[in-house]
């Protein structure tokens, strides 16, 4: 290969010279040669990005593919049709090597890709787990996927983690679905083990498998408890300033130096009040530092 390409080198400044002296019988003899010497391989060809015309990134050891594309439009009709005809087989062959080369690293990728019992824990598989175990085919999915969604954990013990999926699969089944494999039933088994599989939720994934949270009350916890420190974090400040930016007309800001911000310390500070609760229930103050814009509230 290394002889090709410094030969295809010399004749692509030999062919350059040519041109630019419009030295028209030699730019033929050389496109001839070209086609004998250059084998267009995957090594040698690099097709070129979708945004650009095809050689106008191949050949990238040569650059041959540049020069003949340019004597396309060359003035001799003869050199222009050799150009095309040069230019459309190498592009038709390299084609043809990536489209082979796609579909045998396709075959070697299924040919490792892990059995679905795989995607479990990793010490799954030296146990015996067993998921034909509830005499329902929906029944028997819903608990592969509830012990699937917890490979996130690859050092659970898979036993422990079976065991988990069976007592959450009979709950869902008996709370949500009354004892059916009916709609919620399959929809609250979809939500669950999306949230078990949450990557950035490790804390529910421990309390499940610690048994801080049994099958019972995690089929009956909403979706904001479900969701992780961060996330119940991030929804608490959206709800703290919505309640600011909600407050009614009648709700007039006024200053006073009653309260300290604990963030900066200094006591210039708007407040208004407003029901948030039962009629019977003290008023929320919400307050606003004016000097660094810190806000909280109080009952």
């Amino acid at each position: 290969m290394a002889t090709a390409i410094e030969k295809t080198k010399e004749l692509n400044k030999q062919l350059a010279k040519a041109s630019t002296d419009a030295r028209t019988d030699d730019v033929l003899s050389l496109l001839k040669q070209l086609k004998e010497v250059v084998e267009p391989t995957e090594d040698l060809i690099r097709v070129g990005i979708p945004c650009l015309p095809w050689y106008a990134n191949t050949f990238q050891a040569t650059k041959i593919g540049v020069a003949v594309g340019k004597l396309r439009t060359y003035s001799d009709a003869r050199v222009s049709e050799m150009a095309k005809d040069m230019v459309k087989s190498w592009k038709a062959h390299v084609e043809k090597q990536r489209r082979e080369s796609a579909t045998k690293e396709k075959a070697k990728k299924e040919a490792s890709a892990p059995s679905d019992t795989a995607n479990a824990p990793s010490n799954a598989t030296n146990v015996d787990i067993n998921f034909e175990v509830l005499n329902d085919k929906v029944r028997n999915a819903c608990l592969k996927l509830l012990y699937n969604s917890f490979e996130l954990h690859p050092d659970a013990d898979a036993q422990k983690v079976y065991a988990s999926a069976m007592d959450i699969e009979k709950a869902a089944y008996l709370k949500i679905g009354a004892s059916t494999v009916n709609a919620d039933y399959k929809a609250k088994i979809r939500s669950l083990s999306l949230n078990l599989k949450d990557k950035n939720n490790p804390e529910l994934r421990d309390k499940v498998l610690n048994g801080d949270i049994d099958g019972e009350k995690l089929v009956t916890m909403r979706s904001e408890e479900l969701a992780s420190s961060a996330l119940k974090a991030h929804h608490e400040s959206i709800r703290l300033q919505n309640l600011h930016n909600a407050k009614g007309a009648e709700a007039q800001e006024a200053e006073t130096d009653a309260f300290q911000c604990g963030k900066c310390k200094k006591r210039k500070t708007r407040y208004y009040q407003m029901q948030t609760r039962s009629a019977d229930e003290p008023m929320t103050t919400f307050v606003t530092c004016v000097n660094c814009n810190n806000k909280w509230k109080f009952c």
